[in-house]
């Protein structure tokens, strides 16, 4: 185990991170989700299990010293597609709800990394990666949010940009965080964020609420991911308009 809190703990299996979350938490793309009210459920003292505990990895099943947690049912956590002649309009949209809440993302990372995920050049993941604090920092929120919205809109651009992302993310970010960007250069996502990019696409009285609920997450990972969102967007609409 490499973190735990009272609502997720964090196993680290190989190279990927996968999460034990309690009822509360937010379904990450690389979790188990559980009914347990808190993790200390999983250890027999009474307190959510220390990093460093061993933790059994099964068929299908995590081994705790105080439970097992086993693997009952999948659901995906796919963004859904993204038609890029869309892209415009949802960016409209999405600008009119954050309502001055990206600048505060913006302040934090350089504006020469952020210029560069805008054009879609890969050079954006050497000054964004590992950006920030956090099990996910900032600059990898952002590229996830980017990443996903790229790939959920089938655009050959988001390749070069994920394969300099997973080539320097073990080395460069922490476990969580490159688990994470693996998960968003296959459009894998919290369901916050799919349930926005559903909003800006089809149901604009829903807008408010879905990026109220996305940018609550965490100090700034749901910010990040807006502002990735963000980004994207704004690239695709500009290629839409260019041809």
């Amino acid at each position: 185990m490499i973190h735990s809190g009272p609502d997720a703990v964090y196993v680290r299996v190989r190279r990927e991170v996968v999460a034990v979350l309690s009822r509360n938490a937010v379904a990450l793309p690389c979790a188990l989700a559980t009914a347990l009210a808190d993790t200390a459920d999983l250890s027999p003292d009474g307190r959510p299990p220390a990093p460093g505990t061993r933790v059994e990895v099964g068929p299908e099943q995590l081994c705790f010293p105080g439970a097992d947690v086993r693997v009952v049912r999948t659901t995906s956590h796919a963004s859904p597609a993204i038609d890029p002649a869309d892209a415009g309009t949802m960016a409209d949209r999405l600008a009119g709800a954050l309502d001055g809440a990206i600048p505060s993302a913006r302040a934090e990372l350089p504006p020469e990394g952020l210029q560069a995920l805008a054009a879609a050049d890969p050079g954006a993941v050497d000054v964004l990666l590992g950006l920030g604090s956090g099990l996910t920092p900032l600059g990898d929120d952002v590229l996830c949010g980017w990443l996903a919205t790229m790939v959920a809109a089938a655009r050959p651009g988001a390749a070069p940009v994920a394969e300099r992302a997973l080539a320097l993310a073990d080395e460069r970010t922490t476990a969580l965080s490159a688990t994470l960007l693996r998960r968003a250069a296959h459009a894998e996502v919290v369901p916050q964020f799919a349930h926005l990019v559903r909003a800006l696409a089809g149901r604009p009285d829903t807008v408010a609420r879905a990026v109220h609920d996305l940018t609550r997450i965490g100090h700034t990972s749901g910010l990040g991911l807006a502002l990735g969102l963000t980004l994207a967007l704004d690239h695709l609409g500009s290629r839409s308009t260019c041809s």
